[in-house]
């Protein structure tokens, strides 16, 4: 089955573009419905608040459809970061300890290590030399004081997808906090056995910088507490008649250490439209069928390939690789100047297509490669 044509016609990105994994450009959608929203404040025909309001309330209701949970379990925020110190200073006073594997991209483990150095839980980095997120591989950090599990829905550096929900049964008690960013947008993932969901929007969601999802359960609403919770996040927010603090909202909402992401949240809402355009399944099929094909191409190109997952449900959009005995950041230049755009990370080099990639992407990139091999003969 082929992509809509509605939901293609959305993006104008350039053919050789593959760097989704750092930031993914915006479609047509999001880039209205921004430029309305600053519009309608521009140029207001009465009070801002009220249908700055609505706007806020649909993106909401957006984002409990994509994450399979009610929209007051869901927020917007500015970016993951933001939620998940909401979380690890939530757990301050818990003691403890969090498991992290060391290996995680730094937006998930500065949190836990600024919590732990003003009290917070023990953070307990698991080394992973496979880049391999399993239940086995946390399983001996885990134990009766482990009040938290941080780990990524998808790999930055691997693509390597895990199986959120096989992580529960390391702790029915541990809060399960994921950190979705590199994999919302691009495979199906709902909120299931999670407690906390962090995403920011601007790579796969195609959102935009400043947007993303905080998504929280009942159960990790009633544990953690509001220690960075701000105005915005109590009840009567505007009622300064009545002196501070005032109680914490009971719904996801209560996480926000000020104003909330108002704009980020309508880019967020906007870019789940047009996912919704053609459905996330149909989107994540193409991108691993997407994916496979660059593999392939780039195997039969001489590339040494990171390639953790053993069956499709363990992989995403991205492809880390490199070509043996060459510098990567000459090979990395090389493609930029042939209009093939990846990222550089840690001398791998990372390919991260999108459903919108065109397939004669495959060969602009492999012909790239070939022509700087015989550059460099």
């Amino acid at each position: 089955m082929s992509l809509p044509a509605e939901y293609l016609a959305e993006f104008s990105e350039p053919a050789g573009y593959l760097e989704f994994a750092s930031i993914g450009p915006l479609s047509r959608h999001v880039q209205t419905e921004i430029a309305d929203a600053y519009a309608a404040v521009a140029e207001p025909t009465g009070t801002v608040a009220p249908p700055m309001v609505e706007r806020w309330m649909t993106a909401r209701d957006a984002m409990g459809r994509l994450l399979g949970v009610p929209a007051d379990r869901c927020t917007g925020t500015h970016n993951t970061s933001v939620g998940l110190f909401q979380t690890a200073f939530g757990l301050l006073s818990r003691g403890g300890n969090v498991v992290v594997p060391s290996h995680e991209f730094p937006a998930n483990l500065y949190p836990w290590l600024r919590a732990e150095s003003v009290g917070g839980p023990t953070v307990r980095l698991v080394d992973i030399p496979d880049h391999r997120v399993t239940a086995a591989a946390l399983a001996d950090a885990v134990d009766d004081e482990t009040v938290g599990i941080a780990v990524s829905l998808v790999d930055f550096r691997t693509g390597f997808r895990l199986d959120v929900e096989s992580l529960r049964e390391l702790s029915p008690s541990a809060l399960l906090i994921v950190d979705a960013i590199q994999g919302l947008g691009a495979v199906r993932f709902e909120m299931g056995s999670a407690d906390v969901v962090v995403a920011g929007g601007q790579k796969w969601m195609r959102a935009g910088w400043g947007s993303g999802v905080h998504a929280v359960s009942e159960r990790a609403q009633d544990l953690l507490e509001p220690t960075l919770t701000g105005w915005y996040g109590v009840e009567g927010f505007l009622d300064t008649a009545v002196p501070a603090p005032h109680p914490p909202r009971p719904d996801a909402d209560q996480f926000h250490e000020g104003s909330p992401a108002i704009f980020g949240g309508y880019a967020f809402g906007a870019a789940i439209e047009v996912i919704e355009m053609a459905g996330i399944d149909l989107i994540e099929k193409t991108i691993l069928d997407t994916s496979r094909e660059f593999e392939s191409a780039l195997r039969a190109a001489g590339a040494e390939m990171v390639s953790p997952w053993r069956n499709d449900s363990e992989r995403a959009g991205i492809l880390s690789f490199r070509m043996p005995g060459h510098d990567q950041s000459a090979v990395a230049s090389h493609l930029h100047d042939r209009g093939v755009i990846v990222s550089e990370r840690a001398g791998w080099l990372r390919a991260a297509p999108h459903a919108s990639t065109g397939r004669d992407t495959v060969p602009m990139l492999v012909d790239a490669i070939a022509e700087f091999v015989r550059s460099v003969a």
